[in-house]
């Protein structure tokens, strides 16, 4: 098994997200957002965990009406710690929301694992009759086309449930919990801390999932197109895979990750951060 390093690589972030719409329950309150790639490198293969969002007319005037702000394409980002988006060999999609699939067409010779229920919902939603709309909440109607032309490449990946798709790195699933098809990530690493885990939107924040100590109660996404108790029963194994550590769980939008990990921040505000460096790999953002 090849031990991989792992960067979180902020692309765009919200200033003041609210928090009930992170965590289900929550009345008040507002925190920094990100958006990530994380990126796995090992001596002969570079991993996406989801592929970021673009700047078409459908995801500028989603990133309006959110407040994005700082968007970055992934040739600026990545070449932060010396990549570019082209050695991408593979991305592993957790979901179908625009933040995690909208950013497909610039990666042109990544692999793309997704659930093939996560793909079906997404056509169930859209054809869905018209009060009906709220389904499509979240969805970009390019992905479809974007996956119908990177399957004709011979790039695409439809899962059925459990995966290994590299030596150590698995994908489960989490049916009927954010979204119909969403999935993690657990990434195994003989460092001794055990196993990496990548929840998706299946954890915004440690408020989901534990807590920063990861020893609280599960509380769900503030949205949820699945089930709320599927939410937390898929939450308590993503902890559970993790061997109960809660550094371990890189969760999907957690501003908390650049005081939990050496990082750095940049001129447009925008973060890198070294979770994991492989033995032999030397630091990238000059720690």
């Amino acid at each position: 098994m090849h031990d991989y390093s792992i960067w979180a690589l902020e692309l765009a972030q919200i200033p003041g997200y609210p928090d009930p719409a992170l965590v289900y329950g929550k009345l008040d309150g507002a925190r920094m957002v990100p958006f990530y790639y994380f990126v796995l490198q090992s001596d002969d293969r570079l991993i996406l965990i989801d592929s970021g969002f673009s700047d078409s007319d459908f995801v500028s005037k989603q990133a309006e009406l959110y407040g994005v702000r700082a968007f970055s394409p992934p040739d600026k980002i990545m070449a932060r710690i010396g990549l570019r988006p082209e050695e991408v060999d593979t991305i592993l999609v957790t979901h179908h929301h625009w933040d995690h699939i909208s950013g497909l067409p610039y990666f042109p010779n990544a692999t793309v694992y997704i659930q093939r229920r996560e793909v079906e919902n997404w056509m169930a939603k859209w054809t869905a009759p018209p009060r009906q709309k709220w389904l499509c909440t979240g969805l970009d109607p390019d992905t479809g086309a974007e996956l119908a032309r990177i399957g004709a490449e011979g790039r695409l990946r439809l899962v059925e449930g459990v995966a290994d798709v590299a030596a150590g790195i698995q994908l489960r699933p989490a049916f009927d919990t954010h979204t119909a098809g969403s999935q993690y990530i657990v990434l195994k690493s003989s460092d001794g801390g055990g196993p990496w885990v990548f929840p998706g939107d299946l954890a915004y924040v440690y408020d989901n999932i534990g807590g920063y100590d990861g020893v609280d109660e599960h509380r769900p996404v503030g949205l949820a197109q699945g089930n709320m108790e599927c939410c937390v029963r898929s939450t308590d194994e993503i902890l559970t895979a993790a061997n109960d550590n809660i550094a371990r769980v890189l969760c999907s939008h957690e501003v908390r990750l650049w005081d939990r990990y050496p990082s750095k921040e940049f001129d447009d505000g925008l973060h890198a951060g070294e979770i994991f460096l492989a033995e032999g790999v030397a630091s990238r953002i000059g720690h």
